[in-house]
């Protein structure tokens, strides 16, 4: 049986990340892992093409190393940055009795994008809500069915900058792999809460190094998404600030000692602090250090809300879920649940390797890309389905393979103060050879996905029509 790889590609403020994995019946078992710290991201998008690019690379090749995986096509996540979100519904007509298939899917989700109006805008992901087979047979899946007359799919829309979408494709490219498909977080989000949180309106916060994002679900679907320009950083500057040290100095002392939560924080852990124009340190405590990061990250918290509250979202049933880098803090849970009434959990991705909230966008997206992938037939993975067993990080060198309550009454105390089917390679410009790595890796071409070929002349026919 051959294998068939996904590799999802991260491009966060603080680093990138690169996941190799594969889909097992009981979910995904990752192969290997990259990652690169990086000053070329800032606020979720480039600010150094070259900086950020070389950062991409070296993070390919680490996950190329980690899982024995020749790297050649990738998933690329995009942040909620940008975005808009939206419904949107597309039908195709028979003129005979047809059997359902994925190229029925894709078309009829094709035609949504092709609705796009909005200047600047191109739609990244269309997921559907439901379909409706002959005006009157709504399913959720409708492969192998009869449509007699028409195929009908209500649809949530993700939207964002074209010239997001195009630097984020071209720096991913230039490293020399194709960008098969580009996923949203706002759509990524959905993997990580369970399907009772979704069904009764749940809402995901992922605090980054420069960028929180939040994501609402309700009734098993995406409502809306937004960012907001205050993160991990704005932590360490308060912390360089208050204690009158240095960025990098208060940037260990929050991953060392950092708590959120002020009523935890220890008295009797004392540290000390080089400081800033004099040669003498001070002493702190833990307790000092949570007085500064509580503040800051119930600004976040509240600054959360208060996007909530704009989007009409003010049922959050299903409760909070939080995950992104800076949820690695003591005592962010403990903040949020002293905040609201509903329940908070931290989110972190359960697989070997990747057990660190800063990866839950990475791995999401390998998600997103089986889910899309198995709706538009593209690929039946069941992989060692007469065995359980539980997924883990399989690190090999030699492996050779290719690649809701009324109201706001869920706050305690309130200050005053959406594998979209589509959108594959890019012609931006011929990539780059890709690097020699030390050990020579057989490539292995999947025969199962053979409509990436079709998927791939599609979107380098997209982005052609950028630049004509």
């Amino acid at each position: 049986m051959e294998e068939h790889y996904y590799v999802s590609i991260d491009i966060g403020s603080s680093s990138v990340k690169a996941i190799v994995g594969e889909k097992f019946h009981n979910g995904i078992n990752v192969i290997g892992t990259g990652q690169t710290y990086t000053s070329g991201i800032k606020n979720g998008l480039i600010d150094d093409f070259d900086i950020a690019k070389q950062a991409v690379k070296d993070t390919i090749k680490k996950a190329s190393i980690a899982s024995g995986v020749d790297v050649k096509e990738v998933f690329l996540k995009l942040p909620i940055i940008g975005t808009e979100v939206f419904d949107e519904s597309n039908e195709i007509e028979f003129y005979e009795d047809t059997e359902l298939d994925g190229t029925h899917i894709e078309s009829v989700l094709e035609g949504i994008r092709e609705k796009n109006d909005v200047p600047e805008t191109e739609i990244i992901n269309a997921f559907p809500i439901k379909f409706i087979v002959d005006g009157d047979n709504e399913v959720s899946d409708p492969k192998e069915l009869i449509a007699r007359h028409s195929l009908k799919v209500e649809a949530g829309v993700i939207a964002i900058q074209k010239s997001i979408l195009i630097n984020m494709i071209k720096c991913v490219e230039s490293c020399g792999v194709d960008v098969l498909d580009v996923y949203s977080d706002a759509y990524n989000y959905g993997s990580v809460l369970s399907a009772t949180e979704k069904e009764l309106g749940a809402c995901v916060i992922d605090i980054g190094e420069d960028v929180t994002q939040l994501a609402f679900y309700e009734r098993g679907e995406l409502v809306d998404a937004d960012a907001i320009e205050m993160a991990g950083r704005d932590i360490t500057e308060d912390i360089a600030k208050g204690l009158n040290t240095s960025y990098e100095t208060a940037e260990k002392i929050k991953h060392q000692y950092g708590h959120a939560f002020f009523e935890s924080a220890s008295d009797h852990d004392v540290f000390t602090v080089d400081q800033v124009n004099s040669e003498e340190e001070a002493q702190f405590t833990q307790k000092d250090l949570a007085d500064i990061i509580e503040a800051r990250v119930e600004e976040i918290f509240f600054n959360v809300f208060d996007v909530l509250q704009e989007l009409g979202l003010t049922k959050v049933n299903g409760g909070f879920v939080v995950t992104g880098g800076s949820a690695n803090l003591l005592g962010v849970k403990e903040l949020l649940q002293d905040m609201v009434s509903e329940k908070v959990r931290i989110h972190t991705p359960s697989q070997m390797g990747i057990r660190k909230p800063e990866f839950s966008s990475a791995i999401s997206t390998i998600s997103s890309s089986i889910t899309f992938d198995e709706l538009l037939d593209y690929v039946t993975i069941n992989n060692h389905d007469s065995e359980e067993f539980e997924e883990e990080v399989i690190e090999s060198n030699d492996r050779e393979n290719s690649t809701k309550s009324s109201g706001f009454d869920w706050f305690k105390k309130k200050s005053n103060k959406q594998e979209e089917p589509h959108t594959s390679t890019s012609d931006l410009e011929e990539p780059e050879a890709s690097e020699a790595y030390e050990e020579e890796v057989n490539v292995e071409q999947d025969e199962d996905r053979k409509p990436q070929d079709k998927e791939e002349g599609k979107f380098k026919k997209l982005m052609k029509s950028l630049f004509d």
